[in-house]
């Protein structure tokens, strides 16, 4: 009898580990993805942060993103011209709702990101969230704006 009682006392405690581990350990879903809408600011003065009216849109798998913008003069040119840049390393936070990446660039052209971004060499970490600014340049500032559950 006291055999029995061991057995059912361990298959008893077996289940309730395993009901422990399925119903609170939170497994993220691999196959969903997100987009993840990004704004940019500047900040004013009196510390108001305002709207430049530039997104980013990532996706929260795909590696080697990439976007171009337009700059004004600068060594490569006396007009505005188009900058290439590419985020690769992404991972995607929905529960903190926090994106990060690897960024490369900027390029003149997208060949060039493209080989810049395949070669990993060069990058920058940058993480971004729903709640605080990033500083990503001496006057512009990222945060997330909007992220949809494709």
């Amino acid at each position: 009898m006291k055999k029995k009682s061991i057995n059912y006392t361990n298959h008893l405690l077996s289940l309730v580990i395993i009901l422990i581990f399925t119903c609170c350990n939170k497994v993220e879903d691999s196959s969903i993805t997100y987009t993840i809408t990004i704004d940019a600011y500047t900040l004013d003065n009196s510390g108001n942060y305002i709207t430049t009216g530039n997104t980013l849109t990532f996706d929260s798998h795909e590696q080697c993103q990439t976007w171009s913008r337009t700059v004004g003069a600068d060594s490569h040119s006396s007009s505005s011209h188009l900058h290439y840049n590419a985020a690769d390393e992404v991972s995607f936070d929905n529960e903190s709702t926090s994106f990060n990446w690897t960024e490369y660039g900027p390029e003149l052209d997208q060949a060039s990101i493209d080989a810049t971004c395949s070669a990993g060499a060069g990058g920058v970490s940058k993480t971004v969230n729903d709640v605080s600014y990033y500083q990503d340049k001496p006057n512009l500032y990222l945060k997330i704006t909007s992220v949809v559950a494709n």
